[in-house]
């Protein structure tokens, strides 16, 4: 069967559009080489703000702040990851000794250095904290996720009716040097603090958390996962574009398709812990094994209806309604439905 001038079109302007998605970032851009101002020295702070000096009175209160100097390590099976950073005190109140403190999510004993030169007041306080800690992470826009990662400080031994943090912004900060392998770590660092209560003791200790917010770059999310997958449903497509009477071989080139896509579904969520509930990368393979059984179902029909042709009975009509129904509806709906998916669940990319 030969093909529409209309279709051919078509067809080599998707081919001219992959193959220029394809090599896009293979050119080095032009800010690669060129001096760029370090991120991180306007990084965004969001801190909480301070209590009224009122619930302050009688209380030991102490200003505290993070300089991040490394994170690594990030393992999204278990929601652990490394942080190198600065432990900054300032004491609001004399006597002060905030030594005591003790990091809620560390997932290991954490390696503590005092790096405090002692001053005539007593006042500022120094640590170097390297430590595993561990987060809750959420995973339905993988792999377009972001996440915050969180240090949370308490004092081991005063409850909040003696002791108080502050998170302070003029302690905090990001180093020019960190980055985290395969996200962007974006410049803002946020902060708060507050009563946590433990219940079961009757007891509440005030609370210090810091978080830092990465993200995967879209761009190479795309390119690394879902652009493959998208290769192979639309070879799995090109069956529209093949006669009806090859129905066969259409039935093949589906087939093949559909384990191609089972295996990569795999791969793609090897990384992803057994979560209960359906990421983005789920979702978007969900939708492309829908469209690759209507491939398989309209080759089979076809199939089954030029068989009847070859034994003598009249079919070969609705095969042809068939054949021209299904192959102006579906790959243009299969297009359409991937587009609706990025929309609603993740939202316009930004580059």
């Amino acid at each position: 069967m030969s093909l529409k001038p209309g279709w051919l079109t078509w067809i080599l302007a998707a081919v001219l559009v992959l193959v220029a998605v394809g090599i896009s970032k293979l050119v080095p851009s032009p800010t690669q080489s060129a001096g760029v101002e370090d991120p991180y020295l306007n990084t965004e702070m969001n801190f909480s703000t301070e209590p009224d000096a009122a619930s302050l009175a009688g209380k030991e209160v102490v200003r505290v702040g993070i300089y991040v100097l490394s994170v690594g390590n990030l393992d999204l099976t278990t929601g652990t990851y490394t942080l190198d950073f600065f432990l900054n005190f300032k004491c609001e109140t004399v006597p002060c000794d905030p030594s005591n403190f003790d990091l809620i999510n560390a997932a290991a004993e954490p390696f503590i250095e005092d790096q405090t030169a002692q001053d005539e007041y007593g006042r500022e306080f120094y640590y170097r904290v390297r430590s595993d800690l561990q987060t809750q992470l959420d995973l339905r826009d993988f792999p377009f996720d972001s996440h915050q990662l969180k240090v949370s400080f308490e004092d081991k031994l005063k409850n909040s009716d003696e002791y108080v943090f502050i998170v302070d912004p003029s302690l905090s900060g990001i180093d020019s040097s960190v980055l985290v392998s395969g996200w962007d770590l974006l410049p803002k660092l946020s902060a708060e603090s507050e009563d946590h209560s433990y219940k079961v003791y009757d007891e509440s200790f005030s609370r210090a958390r810091f978080y830092l917010e990465i993200a995967h770059p879209w761009f190479s999310a795309f390119m690394k996962s879902i652009f493959a997958a998208i290769v192979i449903v639309g070879v799995g497509m090109l069956s529209f574009l093949m006669s009806y009477k090859d129905a066969q071989d259409r039935i093949g080139l589906t087939s093949a398709t559909l384990a191609s896509a089972i295996f990569y579904h795999l791969t793609l969520t090897s990384s992803v812990p057994p979560v209960g509930y359906l990421t983005y990368g789920d979702q978007f393979m969900i939708l492309q094994y829908v469209f690759i059984t209507a491939a398989l179902a309209t080759a089979v029909a076809l199939f089954l209806l030029v068989s009847q042709e070859n034994r003598g009975e009249r079919s070969e009509q609705l095969a042809q309604k068939i054949d021209t129904w299904t192959r102006h509806v579906i790959p243009p709906l299969w297009v359409v439905s991937m587009i609706v998916l990025q929309l609603v669940y993740i939202g316009i990319p930004k580059f």
